[in-house]
């Protein structure tokens, strides 16, 4: 038991790091928090959550039957994924200020699903965290089962807060020095997590 939690700990830290912190899923929801409520910026969220787990599954499935015949992919995984993370980390480093937003209704619960597929944010997190849980599955399949189970629990948790938050998350960020740190902070400890792939 203790040797799964500790082959899933990378994922689940890497995992928490790249959907709580600063891209456009978050910067979206803390715009709808503030501007619609929380009760309206539910579907939304919720359509982030459904999104995340089909572009997980989908990039999971497809890519391990790819390792079982060229293990030799397994490596490049860690390497694309490694570079991944340290220009997401970068991007978010340098990210501007929150920017006011032209929507004049929350987002759909469909829409959200589907804008995961041309977030440019969520789908190099999938390539990043791909390479972590197939390290973990190649020692033990059967964690494949529980980080499906994971991924919806852990995906609403890091992304709550900034719906919850909304007006204030804004309101504390709204000096060039705060957004300053706080994008310097996080962008670090995403590139940081590069270093997960390879122990």
């Amino acid at each position: 038991m203790n040797s799964n939690i500790e082959l899933l700990m990378p994922f689940i830290v890497v995992a928490y790091s790249m959907w709580a912190t600063p891209g456009p899923n978050n910067m979206m929801l803390t715009y709808s928090g503030a501007r619609f409520g929380l009760r309206a910026t539910v579907p939304h969220l919720i359509g982030i959550v459904v999104g995340t787990c089909i572009l997980n599954l989908l990039a999971i499935l497809g890519l391990k039957p790819l390792i079982a015949q060229w293990p030799q992919l397994l490596l490049l995984l860690k390497v694309v994924g490694s570079i991944w993370l340290v220009i997401i980390g970068w991007k978010m480093a340098h990210a501007s200020g929150v920017g006011s937003a032209s929507e004049e209704k929350p987002m759909t619960f469909f829409a959200a699903v589907l804008f995961q597929f041309a977030n440019p944010k969520a789908i190099s997190a999938t390539l990043a965290l791909v390479s972590l849980v197939l390290v973990a599955i190649e020692k033990n399949p059967d964690l494949l089962w529980a980080v499906m189970l994971i991924i919806p629990f852990l995906s609403f948790i890091s992304i709550l807060p900034w719906a919850i938050a909304g007006r204030s998350i804004r309101r504390f960020l709204s000096t060039p020095m705060r957004w300053k740190l706080f994008t310097w902070l996080t962008g670090g400890l995403t590139a940081a997590c590069a270093l997960f792939l390879w122990i």
